[in-house]
């Protein structure tokens, strides 16, 4: 089968997963044509160990200046494959996520055979705006949204539609990614396999540091979602949701006054259309410019 792959992986502080990810993405049946990794200015070494494989393996790397989120890293990074202009798809990962050896070859069969755009291990359907995770056992079906991390999306589709929005930073790039598909007439499927094992470093836990930040970050990119994408149904579900996860924070969250203010600043931030990387995740402090 004769189709080019760019495989996209951003990285951020993760250098030991990061290894062993990268080990598992040497090791697909079917290899990436290119790997891109971009670094998000990390500080723990990852460049510095990145500038060793840079010439082998297909292995291209991009470093930041500065951490520009999920959002921005796939970006960049689909702009570099558009600029290369010999890719059929991107195939874009986590750096803490390790894939069997088959995802990329399933992936790809899958989506040859379909009408898909883009096709990814995890998927839900919009209800009343709401996204509702696939619990079906039918292992190929078609979504309203799917998860960015291990999905492979056509090229000639992000070069029709623009990469993802690198103002989201992080939070909501694929769920308004996947709208923007949907609107332009085109697919989604998912393929539930069992391909990818998460290791969700990201942050776990109801009331923690980490959905601190991510709370502020998917109130305010939501609200861009809807400023952009305005549905009725989105609209109601987007305030369901937010009133719901406020009154939850309010009673229960040992740091309720906190976790309130952050997510109803990321409110008002999407309205007013304040993108990038306002609030700082390891610091929780917010840029110095006015906001």
């Amino acid at each position: 089968m004769n189709i080019s792959v760019c495989a996209i992986v951003v990285t951020y502080n993760r250098l030991d997963t990061l290894k062993t990810a990268l080990a598992h993405i040497l090791a697909q049946a079917m290899a990436p044509t290119e790997i891109v990794i971009v670094d998000n200015n990390s500080s723990d070494g990852t460049r510095e160990y990145l500038k060793t494989l840079e010439g082998h393996n297909k292995i291209h790397c991009i470093y930041m200046d500065s951490n520009t989120g999920s959002a921005g890293a796939i970006a960049k990074a689909m702009k570099y494959g558009l600029a290369n202009n010999s890719f059929d798809y991107f195939w874009v990962l986590d750096d803490d996520t390790f894939y069997a050896p088959n995802a990329l070859k399933d992936l790809v069969e899958n989506i040859e055979e379909t009408p898909f755009v883009m096709l990814g291990l995890h998927g839900a359907n919009f209800r009343m705006g709401t996204k509702v995770f696939v619990e079906s056992k039918e292992r190929l079906q078609e979504v309203d949204y799917a998860m960015i991390d291990g999905a492979l999306i056509k090229a000639d589709v992000v070069r029709r539609l623009g990469t993802l929005c690198e103002e989201f930073f992080m939070m909501c790039d694929d769920h308004e990614y996947s709208i923007r598909i949907r609107k332009n007439g085109f697919r989604i499927g998912v393929l539930k396999n069992g391909a990818d094992d998460r290791q969700l470093l990201g942050g776990g836990g109801q009331f923690t540091k980490a959905t601190l930040w991510r709370g502020y970050y998917s109130a305010r990119n939501h609200t861009f979602i809807i400023r952009k994408h305005f549905s009725f149904m989105e609209f109601i579900g987007y305030v369901f949701h937010q009133v719901k996860l406020l009154i939850a924070a309010a009673i229960l969250a040992p740091d309720r006054f906190k976790r309130v203010k952050f997510r109803l600043m990321g409110i008002w931030h999407g309205i007013r259309g304040i993108g990038g990387r306002t609030l700082d995740p390891g610091t929780l402090e917010f840029a110095s410019r006015k906001l």
